[in-house]
């Protein structure tokens, strides 16, 4: 009985991953948010734009409520876009190392994870777990004014 339990299981939670994994790449990119790669960051970064990176993952419930109520409301959005600032996701959905390991140096043990890099020789803003449109708009201001690519 407690063969059968295990391998049902295992079942489930491996079709769950596996949604998980395709809901992720389906949904990573919408909008006008790129993909994250510390090579791009870099590139951006070196170019003088600010940049924003949203640390998530398709099964994190906090990054979901944070990503519906205020990184896709309306006026954050025009903030990013006002500010001229890139914004990329990192996806965790899968225990990325490299993400993993920026994680670890901005001291969190998983995501939600939300970073503020204003500019080339700024220090990043780190943002708490569970953001507001407020602290994010107020955050957002600071972000000198450059003409990002998209």
């Amino acid at each position: 009985m407690s063969i059968l339990l295990l391998v049902s299981g295992v079942y489930f939670i491996g079709g769950k991953f596996r949604a998980a994994n395709i809901a992720s790449a389906a949904s990573q990119l919408r909008g006008d948010w790129q993909a994250f790669t510390p090579e791009r960051l870099q590139t951006e970064l070196e170019q003088g734009h600010s940049v924003f990176v949203d640390f998530t993952a398709a099964w994190c419930l906090t990054c979901k409520f944070n990503e519906a109520s205020v990184l896709e409301s309306g006026a954050v959005r025009e903030a990013f876009q006002r500010h001229a600032i890139v914004k990329l996701k990192a996806d965790w959905t899968n225990g990325d190392p490299v993400i993993t390991k920026l994680l670890q140096q901005f001291g969190r043990p998983g995501v939600p994870l939300y970073v503020l890099y204003p500019g080339k020789s700024e220090e990043p803003i780190v943002f708490p777990e569970l953001l507001t449109k407020s602290t994010l708009l107020e955050k957002l201001e600071t972000a000198p004014r450059t003409v990002a690519s998209q």
